[in-house]
């Protein structure tokens, strides 16, 4: 049974929803703390520091907090379960994180954030203490499936990434009619094939 969340957790919750909206509208360096304090309910400046020390600290709980990386793991290694061949599972993992991804395109404007405030820290320490270790463990299970050749870690997880990302980016372009041209399950089916098939053909 889930726990009620107490006046500090829903206050907690409210500040950070504020500040996601103003830090994506507005830039990092734009965003004051006067400005998240008035977002979240009116309150005073006072009363964002019981919960966050800095403007930084806020930041940094929307990366860690707030990211769909625990979800996307989830459809992974559901998928990495009940796969029988890499290209299923590669398939449906595309088909998955590109159904997924587009719900979280805000977390995607904060991680350009991130990159270009603080290098990609936040996001890095996130990466590298809880994702890469599940990630690496799907990776090893799809290496294990029939139907590829041998093909390193990193290469799978950049071209996944961006594969799933460019997809996400480019949906926000609604305005270029080419890209309204397929279905969401469509895109996916092609870019799989493009990736399991290539693009070369025999006169290469």
């Amino acid at each position: 049974m889930a726990e009620t969340p107490t006046r500090g957790d829903l206050a907690r919750a409210e500040i950070l929803d504020a500040a996601r909206r103003l830090f994506i509208a507005q830039g990092y360096h734009g965003t004051s703390m006067r400005a998240i304090a008035h977002a979240a309910g009116g309150r005073a400046v006072a009363g964002l520091y019981n919960h966050f020390p800095t403007k930084e600290a806020i930041f940094a709980a929307l990366i860690e907090e707030r990211h769909p990386y625990d979800e996307m793991l989830l459809l992974l290694e559901d998928i990495a379960g009940q796969a029988q061949t890499a290209p299923e599972f590669l398939r449906a993992a595309l088909a998955g994180l590109m159904s997924l991804m587009p719900q979280h395109y805000d977390f995607l404007q904060l991680v350009q954030i991130d990159l270009r405030e603080f290098g990609g820290r936040t996001l890095g320490h996130v990466i590298e203490t809880r994702v890469f270790p599940r990630v690496l463990a799907v990776i090893e299970r799809l290496q294990g499936l029939p139907g590829l050749k041998p093909v390193a870690p990193s290469v799978w997880i950049r071209l996944i990434a961006s594969l799933v990302i460019g997809y996400v980016v480019t949906e926000q372009l609604d305005i270029f009619a080419p890209f309204r041209q397929h279905t969401q399950d469509e895109w996916a089916t092609l870019f799989a094939d493009a990736l399991l098939n290539g693009l070369a053909t025999d006169g290469r």
